[in-house]
Order: structure tokens, then C-alpha cells, then sequence
């Protein structure tokens, strides 16, 4: 088999537990696994219809992901090795390699609930998640379970912020509707070095006053002169105190 670069998202399906018995494997498991993340990624929804859209394509597919069979898998042999594979594996993987390829660039991401609408929980209830999604890269950085209502949702985001920074060294701006704009979580935004931009609306009314009015005789001179003190502050030694927690953002003080 031709050897893999080593940049490529199948050099990390690679170092992936093989979770099959050893006896009678004919496929490799992260050509396997290649084929059925292509596949989802074509809208092909189900097993049956990965199956068949990699027979169409099996002359690209097989030598892009190692696989050395003349004919493509059957929809259960796609199956099998996806209800055994650790998922955690694989979005650690996922989220290596992707992290990997936008390290040139600082993102901003969207911080919003959503409820699945093809994942049920045991109750056969749908799924509520909290997703942090790119949208300068059309691409979603994470999603975490919300179990207790939306309301939860800016405490769900606190206790993950340490993981999701820590995947994503690039992310320096999260931004997110009212429920988001609370102190405990934008101090803990401002801990990690990173900045927001929050809605204020008239259920903070005190805050909502207050930065209309800091805001008032605002202009376009006046924050670009912020913005470079910001930056003299940076360039100084310890100056990545007060001085970087003066940004544009909304609900700092």
C-alpha cells in the first residue's frame, strides 16, 4: 500500500483502534472509516446508501483510502465497523486534523443551542446540544449534550471552555445571543485569553443602559485609537494585562 502523507485526515483514521477480530478483515479499518465519513459528507445518509454511492465511485475510492478489494464492501460490512468504533477516538482525530489545517488564520465562532433532528435520546426524545460553530470555515469546532433544559447552556459552555480552547488554539472570539452574556462566563472567556461579543437586551436593563451610554459618543477615530493603545499594551513587557481586556466586545468593564 502506498504510504500515507502524513498531513492527511487518513493518517489520523490510521492511528485509530481497529475495534473488528483479526479473523477474516478484508478491508483496512481507516479505509473504512474514509469511505463512510466521504460519504456522510455526500449526503449519503444511511448505510445502504454509502454502499452504493461507494460502488459508483470505487475505482477513485479505492486507492485514495488503501483499500485493495476489486468490489466495495456491503452495507453491513460499513455498519459493523461503525457500531464498534470509539467515537471519542474519532472525534479526537477529527478535531487534531482540523486543527491542524486552520492554524493560519484566528477563528470566531457562533456559540447557539440546537435540537437534532435525527438523534433521539433513550426516551426517544430529540437530542439538545450546544454548538460552537466557524462560520468563516463552515466548520463545527464542537457540540456538547445540553440534559437540562436551555437554560443550562451558558453553564454547559463554562465547563467545556477549557477543552474547547485547548482543541482550537486558534479560536479567539466567541460570540453568542443574551443567554450567553453573563459575568461568570465572560470572566472566564477573559481568564483564558480569548474575547467575545454578547447581545445585551432589555432583560439586563442596568447593563443595557450602561453600555448605551458608554457607547454614545462612539466613533469610528475614537475605537481605532483603542485599538492601537490595545496594541502598544501588547508590544510592551506585561502588557497583556487591563490594556487587552479593552476590546470592542460587549459586557466587559
Amino acid at each position: 500500500m502506498t504510504p500515507t502523507p502524513t498531513g492527511c485526515l487518513l493518517s489520523e483514521f490510521q492511528e485509530l483502534s481497529d475495534p473488528r477480530d483479526p479473523r477474516g478483515v478484508r478491508h483496512p479499518f481507516a479505509g473504512l472509516l474514509g469511505v463512510i465519513f466521504l460519504g456522510l459528507l455526500s449526503r449519503q445518509c444511511d448505510f445502504a446508501s454509502i454502499a452504493r454511492w461507494a460502488r459508483r465511485h470505487w475505482n477513485v475510492l479505492k486507492p485514495a483510502f488503501g483499500l485493495t478489494r476489486a468490489y466495495a464492501p456491503h452495507e453491513t460490512t460499513y455498519s459493523r465497523t461503525a457500531a464498534r468504533f470509539s467515537l471519542d477516538q474519532f472525534r479526537t482525530a477529527l478535531t487534531r486534523w482540523l486543527a491542524r489545517m486552520m492554524t493560519t488564520q484566528p477563528l470566531v465562532a457562533a456559540v447557539d443551542g440546537k435540537t437534532s433532528k435525527q438523534a433521539d435520546d433513550v426516551d426517544g426524545d430529540p437530542i439538545h446540544v450546544l454548538n460552537v460553530f466557524a462560520h468563516g470555515v463552515n466548520v463545527c469546532l464542537a457540540d456538547w449534550v445540553v440534559g437540562d433544559g436551555k437554560d443550562t447552556e451558558p453553564e454547559v459552555l463554562k465547563a467545556h471552555l477549557d477543552e474547547l480552547f485547548a482543541a482550537w488554539p486558534s479560536l479567539r472570539i466567541l460570540t453568542g445571543d443574551a443567554i450567553f452574556c453573563q459575568r461568570p462566563l465572560a470572566q472566564a472567556i477573559i481568564e483564558a485569553e480569548r474575547d467575545y461579543v454578547l447581545v445585551v437586551k432589555d432583560n439586563q436593563p442596568d447593563l443595557h443602559e450602561t453600555i448605551r451610554t458608554a457607547f454614545a459618543d462612539a466613533t469610528v477615530e475614537s475605537a481605532n485609537a483603542q485599538m492601537r493603545e490595545k496594541s502598544e499594551g501588547r508590544s510592551r513587557s506585561g502588557g497583556s494585562g487591563a490594556t487587552r481586556q479593552q476590546p470592542i466586545t460587549l459586557g466587559r468593564r
